[in-house]
């Protein structure tokens, strides 16, 4: 049988990943003597109608998981873990969609009613980061990413160290995590692609099979 999904863990999941690179548009105008070159990240940031991150974790420089996330200008995250999974967070309409795409099964759960709690709600942490106030340190020389000349900064954000880099106009092109023990998350962004109709929905798709929630 299929194994059963368990919407609120990977829910949980796409906030924490989600939330590396929101922690940059939050901290980037907090920043000092960052000058234009990081305001204009920023506004690259805040403007989106779309933003596709490609996210790679890796292990002593080899890749283990790759996933996608994609956010639009509402606020809803569609998440697809490879080909198996994807779960869609639509808080304007209060709940999350998770599709296993193998059996072709969908579950749809809501997202609680009252005050938002710092494990379930994506954005808890964005007043803290607000006050940030740190420095970003410009990296030496530039590197091409899909064919640009970028250039990048180190900052450290609640303890985790990150690597930004953007083109010449400040469009984010990548940012690395870097962690302890050999691990690292690589992020590619894509601004403004076309999203293909009801791909950012929380409504099943047809040709699934509802299923309930897992109430563990």
């Amino acid at each position: 049988p299929a194994p059963r999904a368990r919407p609120r863990t990977w829910w949980m999941a796409t906030a924490a990943t989600l939330s590396l690179a929101v922690m940059i548009i939050a901290t980037l105008p907090m920043l000092p003597g960052n000058g234009d070159a990081f305001a204009a990240v920023q506004a690259h940031f805040g403007r989106f109608t779309t933003l596709v991150m490609t996210v790679t974790q890796r292990f002593d420089g080899a890749p283990v998981q790759t996933s996608t996330m994609t956010v639009d200008a509402r606020g809803v995250v569609r998440t697809d873990v490879g080909e198996q999974l994807s779960i869609v967070v639509d808080r304007p309409r209060g709940r999350v969609l998770t599709l296993l795409h193998g059996p072709r099964r969908a579950m749809v759960t809501s997202i609680p009613a009252g005050p938002s709690r710092a494990q379930d709600d994506p954005l808890a942490w964005l007043e803290p980061l607000r006050t940030f106030k740190g420095e970003a340190t410009a990296l030496p020389g530039t590197r091409m990413i899909d064919g640009r000349e970028a250039r990048g900064w180190r900052l450290t954000v609640d303890g985790t160290t990150l690597e930004l880099w953007a083109d010449a106009e400040g469009l984010p092109l990548a940012m690395r995590q870097l962690g302890g023990g050999g691990l690292a998350l690589d992020y590619r962004f894509t601004f403004d692609a076309p999203v293909p109709p009801g791909y950012l929905g929380s409504d099943p798709p047809p040709g699934y099979a509802m299923v309930a929630p897992d109430e563990d």
